[in-house]
């Protein structure tokens, strides 16, 4: 198999991320994060997640959520957010607080988000399938593409 993308043909990130993450000295932080959809070509955006791993100086985290279900290991120190689907209409939003062990300095910085997600019937590099020859076989195959376009792991920096 063999394929060819222009290099005129850049991909655009579908899904955009707005996030406020702050600590405070001595007591805690604050954790707000919304995730919507940027440019899927009228597709809804599905099977997303995010996971956010804290630093070690976190001691738990309470957050809500208005979509979705979302959980912390105080072990691992993982927030993770099953969103589902993206409606555009009612964007995915979490937010909550942060607690800090006491005695120990603020992180230096904010936790990284990683995301995935999964777009049915599209194909967002532009790969298209024109042909497909199959031989030795008797049976007609169906003349159908399906495309899917899928995050494995795709990061935010905050």
């Amino acid at each position: 198999m063999s394929y060819h993308i222009g290099s005129n043909n850049s991909v655009a990130i579908p899904i955009y991320l707005r996030h406020n993450i702050s600590y405070r000295e001595g007591s805690g932080g604050r954790f707000d994060v919304t995730i919507g959809p940027k440019q899927s070509m009228g597709k809804t955006i599905e099977n997303v997640e995010l996971e956010v791993p804290f630093p070690k100086a976190v001691l738990s985290v309470t957050m809500i959520a208005n979509l979705g279900k979302q959980s912390f290991d105080p072990v691992t120190k993982i927030l993770t957010w099953d969103v589902g689907k993206i409606d555009p209409t009612r964007l995915p939003n979490i937010k909550g607080t942060i607690t800090l062990q006491t005695g120990v300095p603020v992180p230096e910085s904010n936790p990284t988000i990683n995301v995935k997600f999964a777009i049915s019937t599209f194909a967002i590099s532009g790969l298209k399938v024109n042909r497909l020859d199959i031989y030795g076989e008797k049976y007609k195959p169906f003349k159908g593409v399906k495309y899917v376009t899928k995050a494995g792991k795709f990061q935010f920096r905050t």
